[in-house]
């Protein structure tokens, strides 16, 4: 069965072999036709997403020879070449069921555990959401350049993100919030937002180690500042009221049980965090 990978490298994959168009161009072709299974899309489409509004003079055939390349492609990959249709004034057409490109499936789950979640039914939902990010290779449309292609990877990598998040906060619901914590806050280091914020500080109060918050919070600073930004209003109320909060207060049935000290401690001296706000004195966690 022949598979489409757009979340990645743009690829063919037949019997577990991938195989991908040389040249940039030829991606985008296919990209796009994937991103429009079963339906004709017009040339001026196709040389609008390689070329912007600089085609050139001979963007047609330029065009057409692409589209024959990646028809090659599919048939040196053991599939049938005759699925990429020339529709004549309609343009190109790749007759494939949505479900053999790897983004339909990963907006198809996304629908059905939106779906689980209205029902209630929330470990599903993160189960479903969990197969939907694991279709993820890389960065969607990796290998192709241009300005469509660059604002499509933008919309594209939104929606993996709302899906994280959207994952997290249901694996925080379940109980699952040390866990939750650690993914919730590598996400947080690499793309610093509010939400992103929020969701570690949540998870890190829920899990017990409300004490690691200022640090945490430091951390996140420094990294909105490298993109001229800071933590708003909200996220660093949060962060307040959660790290005065007694430890265990919110603890989650994957945490640690018990609540007492060991008799080791990590002393952590809480830090003025520029920009956001002070904390005094030292919190004590059990060393692990």
């Amino acid at each position: 069965m022949m598979e489409i990978r757009l979340l990645g490298d743009v690829t063919v994959e037949i019997g577990g072999t991938a195989f991908a168009p040389e040249r940039s161009a030829e991606r985008c072709v296919l990209a796009t036709l994937a991103l429009n299974p079963g339906r004709p899309v017009p040339v001026g489409t196709l040389i609008e997403h390689i070329w912007g509004s600089r085609a050139p003079a001979k963007a047609e055939e330029t065009v057409t020879t692409y589209v024959r390349a990646v028809r090659r492609m599919i048939g040196r990959a053991g599939g049938d070449r005759e699925r990429l249709a020339n529709r004549r004034l309609g343009g190109y057409q790749l007759d494939v069921e949505p479900q053999v490109v790897d983004y339909r499936r990963f907006v198809d789950l996304r629908s059905a555990a939106q779906a689980r979640h209205r029902e209630g039914d929330h470990g599903r939902a993160a189960e479903i959401l969990e197969r939907a990010l694991g279709l993820w290779r890389g960065d969607a449309l990796a290998d192709v350049n241009g300005g469509w292609a660059d604002a499509r990877r933008l919309m594209m990598t939104r929606q993996r993100l709302d899906t994280t998040y959207a994952l997290l906060d249901l694996h925080l619901r379940a109980g699952r919030a040390a866990a939750m914590a650690t993914r919730a806050t590598e996400l947080a280091y690499d793309d610093p937002t509010d939400k992103t914020l929020a969701l570690a500080i949540r998870g890190l109060a829920a899990s017990g180690q409300q004490a690691l918050i200022p640090a945490f919070m430091k951390r996140a600073t420094d990294r909105m500042r490298e993109r001229d930004a800071r933590p708003g209003v909200d996220v660093v109320g949060l962060a307040q009221r959660l790290t005065r909060e007694p430890a265990g207060a919110e603890r989650s049935p994957d945490a640690p049980a018990g609540g007492r000290r060991s008799d080791r401690f990590v002393v952590i001296t809480a830090e003025h965090c520029v920009n956001v706000y002070q904390t005094t004195g030292d919190q004590y966690i059990s060393a692990r």
